[in-house]
């Protein structure tokens, strides 16, 4: 069975991405407004109706904003961490139904099987996602400062690695932001830089794996074709021209790439 992958969109103003086969499917992360996500979803021709829960990396806005009314919108279930669902909640931002997930304890859901693991982010209790149907593995790095063995165990050997790239080392330091926060960008629970992104390509990508997306990527410190022609180069060493690769925009969602395993 084929399984379709769809970036809604991703960057520090909003993350959403939609996994689904037939008439199922979960969405990961809800970082927009639901109205926003509905809208991004009828673009690439995904019905809002097929989503039967939503994952939630960790609790920052940019990744949580619109899960309550979505989920209450469907009557479905946000599936988190009880730490993060405890901080939504105390916020009035958490929806009716919560599955609450313990960080390296694998669930089965709606036919897939999800394996949450621990990441390094400045976050509550953030958390990547190693997500498989039969033969078919997705892995799931949206936020991180740095890869661990625990990451790189979990993201290895996917059909499709979703994984951040989010600012160029010059160009961060060269803006305007403040000190301390480029130090917390920086840092080894900040977020994931080009080339730290690019070169765990090798360690990541196997012969099993179709299409990479890179995701997350600053508006205001990298610039989305860099982004690309570093990846195409990587990939292209690495003898992999064959795997479709996506830099994702933050303004519009990336048409459906299907897996077939």
């Amino acid at each position: 069975m084929k399984i379709g992958v769809t970036a809604l969109g991703s960057g520090s103003r909003g993350n959403a991405f939609v996994i689904h086969y037939g008439e199922t499917g979960l969405m990961i992360d809800g970082g927009f407004s639901s109205k926003a996500m509905k809208e991004r979803m009828a673009t690439v021709g995904i019905d809002p109706g097929i989503i039967k829960a939503m994952l939630l990396t960790h609790e920052h806005d940019d990744h949580a904003r619109g899960c309550r009314v979505f989920c209450d919108g469907y009557n479905i279930p946000l599936c988190t961490t009880y730490r993060s669902a405890k901080y939504l909640g105390e916020r009035n931002k958490i929806p009716e139904q919560v599955l609450e997930f313990i960080p390296g304890n694998r669930f089965q859901l709606e036919g897939f099987s999800i394996n949450p693991f621990s990441v390094r982010h400045d976050a509550i209790e953030p958390v990547g996602f190693e997500i498989t149907h039969g033969a078919i593995k997705i892995g799931v790095a949206t936020d991180l400062g740095s890869i661990d063995q625990l990451a790189t165990m979990r993201l290895r050997n996917s059909n499709m690695l979703i994984l951040e790239s989010n600012y160029d080392l010059n160009m961060l330091r060269d803006s305007s932001r403040p000190l301390h926060l480029k130090r917390r960008i920086m840092g080894r629970h900040g977020h994931l830089d080009n080339v730290d992104a690019l070169s765990a390509l090798p360690e990541l990508v196997t012969a099993k794996t179709e299409a990479v997306f890179l995701v997350h990527v600053s508006s205001e410190c990298n610039n989305h074709n860099l982004v690309k022609i570093k990846a195409k180069e990587q990939l292209h060493n690495m003898g992999r021209d064959d795997i479709l690769l996506e830099v994702i925009e933050q303004s519009e969602p990336k048409g459906i790439v299907y897996l077939t395993g």
